[in-house]
């Protein structure tokens, strides 16, 4: 054996000096195949920058790109730990308690349909892609995919509100450790709304590295930006639609979700403003009233589904809209007039809606005349038809 004369101190100083130079080296080396590949790139005949910025932009590229795919693995693993680690183990195990078994799909929702689309399709066609361009046409391809996401985040508060109240701790913890992990599942079960949040970001970064002489490219990641915006901020819509109490009638007839927004609204001119959650459908638009904040909980959802109880609804055939108004100096009101009969008379309800930006308000305007002329349009349609 042998034994070292040098003190405690000593020995320390010479293992930082000893990680220094292997991280100088580390440094060094990873220059040179950086060097290495830049000019091994720039060579190919294919490419042609014209100036550095380009051959800049070409490199960010090529990094985000391999960003995505490396997260992308790690995604597609942390899920099939979950589906196989915890899913099916549950399913498949006779010393699975009965409380657990029998709400599996409620703890995990459609998670394994996410991991099946990420790992047999998604993940390949990312590891295939050499350039942004093949990035956004990935994401454009499998738009339909992405809306399992929505699926998955409405259940997602039902299923934290399960394992917070579950008294079958134990069992989660020996999957856990099975699987080595060092969250607790609840930890991975958030993980896809994590994920589905994420996509935009590298999108924008790589939409903003594109080279403006290739309009293809940049126009695939336009729509792909566009595309996984859109995702996360309809899953959201849906959350706050579970949260609506009160309501009997059938969604399915009011058509599909559009948008949902805070806003205080004048009732029939009233000087006194009323806070609404609005929901706006294909043919409809649902007024609610936001549900009093409840003391916080110790155990505080990541997700928790907003509670709102209805108030009422008007159909989209009923009702006219003001985009200004004149006593609106800060630009952020418009008025939908609800006009209908009840019985033999005609009705007449005012809703001066004010939003919390211009921006809103005009979203919200837009969207409804595109709707109502949408309407006006098909109504023009069947007439025109029904004459022939």
């Amino acid at each position: 054996a042998v034994v070292s004369t040098q003190s405690t101190g000593e020995q320390v100083r010479n293992a930082e000096r000893e990680i220094e130079r292997r991280y100088k080296e580390q440094i060094a080396d990873n220059a040179t195949t950086d060097n290495a590949s830049l000019q091994e790139t720039s060579s190919v005949g294919s490419l042609d920058f014209n100036d550095e910025s380009e051959h800049v932009a070409f490199r960010n590229t090529k990094m985000l790109v391999q960003e995505l795919v490396n997260t992308e693995q790690a995604y597609v693993r942390d899920l099939k730990d979950v589906v196989v680690g915890y899913k099916t183990r549950m399913e498949q195990s006779a010393d699975c308690p009965a409380a657990l078994k029998t709400n599996i799909d409620t703890i995990f929702g459609n998670i394994e349909e996410i991991y099946n689309f990420h790992s047999k399709i998604f993940l390949g066609e990312l590891e295939r892609c050499s350039e942004s361009s093949n990035v956004g046409s990935v994401f454009c391809t499998n738009i339909t995919n992405f809306e399992m996401y929505a699926s998955y985040c409405k259940n997602k508060p039902r299923s934290e509100n399960f394992l917070s109240c579950t008294n079958e701790g134990a069992y989660l913890k020996q999957c856990q450790r099975e699987v080595n992990h060092i969250l607790d599942l609840g930890s991975y079960l958030l993980k896809p709304v994590q994920r589905i949040m994420k996509y935009h970001l590298i999108l924008e970064k790589l939409l903003k590295y594109a080279p403006a002489r290739n309009a293809k490219r940049k126009e695939e990641l336009q729509r792909a930006l566009d595309i996984m915006e859109r995702v996360p901020r309809y899953a959201n819509d849906v959350i706050h639609l579970m949260g609506l109490e009160g309501y009997n009638g059938n969604f399915e007839v009011l058509g599909q979700l559009l948008l949902q927004e805070s806003f205080l609204v004048y009732i029939n001119g009233q000087r006194k403003a009323t806070p609404r959650q609005i929901f706006m459908f294909q043919h409809a638009i649902l007024f609610s009233k936001p549900a009093q904040p409840k003391a916080v909980s110790r155990k505080i959802s990541v997700i928790q589904a907003p509670k709102y109880s209805y108030k009422n609804h008007v159909l989209l055939t009923q009702v006219g809209i003001t985009r200004f108004l004149s006593d609106d100096i800060n630009n952020v009101q418009f008025e939908i007039k609800v006009f209908k009969k009840e019985g033999q008379k005609n009705v007449g309800e005012s809703f001066v809606i004010q939003a919390g930006t211009t921006a809103i308000r005009d979203q919200w305007i837009d969207k409804i005349e595109h709707l109502l002329f949408q309407q006006f349009a098909n109504l023009k349609n069947r007439a025109a038809s029904s004459v022939l």
